[in-house]
């Protein structure tokens, strides 16, 4: 299986962007990564051969983004993607029969995720009215949960933006 630049073409040039005087315009994500993560690699970059041999031998593990732990700021743990996208998908809310605080999903609108999994054999085909307002009051509030998540991240891009560009 061949790699798109498995051999690049090397570039050397001084006052470029690049690392050890390798020219980092021809090189691919994962060639430029090796470079910045090795400083022992500063010895022989002077010779393209050998740095040649060198990205030829390396293999980028592309499918490391499954192995990768994330930091929750909820439950102060590490966690794989996928739980942590399922977690933050969760709002505390309270069930629509007992009050009893429960967590619902933003993405999910059936009957049970509005009520508490010990009263899950009540839901019958027909909704009871409780159900159907406590889900357009859930739904008003990830609104306004997201409105404000959004309100925070421009104010954020607001403060970091550069006056001079305006």
């Amino acid at each position: 299986m061949a790699q798109a630049k498995k051999y690049p073409h090397i570039v050397y040039k001084t006052g470029v962007r690049g690392k050890h005087g390798v020219s980092f315009e021809s090189l691919s994500k994962s060639h430029k990564r090796l470079l910045l993560e090795h400083q022992n690699l500063r010895h022989i970059a002077d010779n393209p051969q050998v740095l040649s041999a060198i990205f030829g031998i390396h293999r980028t593990d592309t499918k490391s983004i499954k192995h990768k732990l994330f930091w929750d700021w909820r439950s102060k743990s590490l966690k794989k993607l996928e739980p942590l996208q399922k977690s933050y998908d969760l709002v505390p809310w309270k069930c629509a029969l007992s009050g009893r605080p429960i967590m619902s999903s933003m993405n999910d609108f059936s009957p049970k995720n509005f009520v508490h999994p010990d009263y899950w054999d009540t839901l019958s085909k027909n909704v009871e009215m409780s159900i159907v307002e406590s889900s357009v009051k859930f739904r008003i509030k990830c609104q306004e949960l997201l409105m404000n998540q959004q309100k925070e991240l421009l104010k954020l891009f607001k403060s970091n933006a550069n006056p001079r560009n305006l």
